[in-house]
């Protein structure tokens, strides 16, 4: 990667959820193909942007985790605290640093998120 790609704050978000039951309040707007027939998969959702501003990059950045998040409104607690349940936040980030705000952190941590970043 050349230096003029490092600055052109292009950015993917990924929100997944795999469990081991289904889910009501996700099968009919998030559910993607099982790979099994003991786990079901949902796909939150896919956002791709380009920001080179780096404040700008994470207030949009912060805002799209936090819509995705809200997505997961009326799942019971004990389906996301399951051990057998994995949520999942994937991000592709320009190089350098990116800043999650803390009320963002607090939600994912409240989903059980795991966060996998590409940089």
């Amino acid at each position: 990667m050349d230096d003029a790609d490092a600055d052109d704050g292009h950015v993917i978000i990924s929100f997944d959820v795999s469990t081991a039951v289904r889910v009501g309040e996700l099968e009919q707007s998030f559910r993607a193909q099982p790979r099994s027939s003991t786990s079901f998969r949902y796909r939150l959702g896919t956002v791709t942007f380009d920001e080179p501003d780096a404040k700008a990059r994470a207030d949009k950045l912060n805002a799209v985790i936090m819509e995705f998040v809200d997505r997961l409104h009326g799942v019971p607690p004990a389906v996301l605290d399951a051990p057998e349940t994995f949520v999942r936040l994937f991000m592709t980030l320009p190089a350098g640093a990116e800043t999650l705000h803390t009320e963002t952190v607090k939600r994912l941590a409240d989903v059980g998120a795991t966060i996998w970043i590409d940089a």
